[in-house]
């Protein structure tokens, strides 16, 4: 299982949303010598979507620190959606281009790139289901050590 710090955006009786905190609170990577998700997350912004998380804490408030994972065999699934999908779709449509049709390589290149649309489609597609599917939402596993109060960057972070 894949686990990650998140602050608690909002709670309802039997509902708990969460914001990830990602790699810009690692010492390392906001220095720029970590992995590098600290300059990722400066390139692509810092605000995060608030998340729906499966599980329920007794006592949680908005503003606790949480451990939510998520499963490893949802993370792969996802990425041979995301990657081997577009990428089945457009080899695929360029190789009937080429063997049925017997076209031109322009034609087959065409074909190779309506493929590739076709396969980011039914990718998109494939998302839009498996979110509104409860199994592949995060699950809320622990209380973390501190409060987004308790920390000056967590609190910014929760804002």
């Amino acid at each position: 299982m894949i686990e990650e710090k998140a602050i608690v955006t909002r709670t309802d009786d039997d509902a708990v949303w969460v914001r990830a905190l990602g790699p810009e609170t690692c010492p390392r990577c906001a220095e720029g010598r970590g992995c590098g998700g600290g300059v990722l997350g400066r390139l692509i912004g810092r605000r995060r979507p608030d998340v729906l998380v499966r599980g329920v804490i007794p006592g949680l408030r908005v503003g606790d620190a949480v451990i939510v994972g998520i499963e490893d065999g949802v993370v792969m699934r996802a990425a041979l959606w995301v990657y081997l999908v577009p990428l089945a779709g457009m080899v695929l449509a360029g190789a009937f281009a080429q063997q049925v049709l017997q076209a031109h390589d322009a034609l087959v290149a065409a074909f190779g790139l309506v493929g590739l649309a076709g396969g980011f489609a039914c990718t998109h597609a494939a998302g839009r289901r498996a979110a509104a599917s409860p199994a592949y939402r995060p699950l809320l596993l622990r209380r973390a050590a501190a409060r987004a109060a308790d920390c000056a960057r967590l609190a910014r972070l929760a804002d």
